[in-house]
């Protein structure tokens, strides 16, 4: 912690760990109910920043049960703490050319986008308070 999402464009920092927890609990199940069932990565490219920080762009390849998956990129900011490499941001921005739904003619969206759209009313924003309606 702190913890910051970029989700096409929309811009959150959490600087709590349950409301973080309890947001990462609820996409996972999402993506579950959606067939998502495996996913890998190769990295792209990498940055340091300083001796502590860096920025690292994957390319995901994310298995439905389907036969459909997605392909798309995203990055990640890091911090060294503690003799390892922590996550404290995920930017994640469609760009045509870079993330598709092989198989099917839908708009094209990553999948963490389509996770905030679908759960909009179960997503806990820090300093808002979780409705589930």
């Amino acid at each position: 912690m702190p913890f910051t999402t970029n989700v096409q464009g929309d811009i959150t920092h959490w600087s709590e760990f349950e409301p973080l927890r309890h947001t990462t609990a609820v996409l996972f199940d999402w993506y579950y109910q959606q067939g998502f069932r495996s996913a890998h990565y190769r990295v792209v490219e990498q940055v340091m920043v300083g001796r502590d920080h860096a920025t690292v762009e994957l390319c995901w390849h994310v298995a439905r049960a389907d036969q459909h998956f997605w392909v798309h990129h995203t990055g990640y900011q890091l911090r060294w703490v503690n003799e390892e490499w922590k996550i404290c941001g995920i930017m994640q921005i469609t760009e045509p050319e870079q993330t598709h739904l092989v198989g099917e003619d839908e708009e094209i969206w990553t999948p963490l986008a389509l996770a905030e759209a679908a759960l909009a009313h179960a997503i806990q924003r820090p300093g808002s308070p979780l409705t589930t309606e």
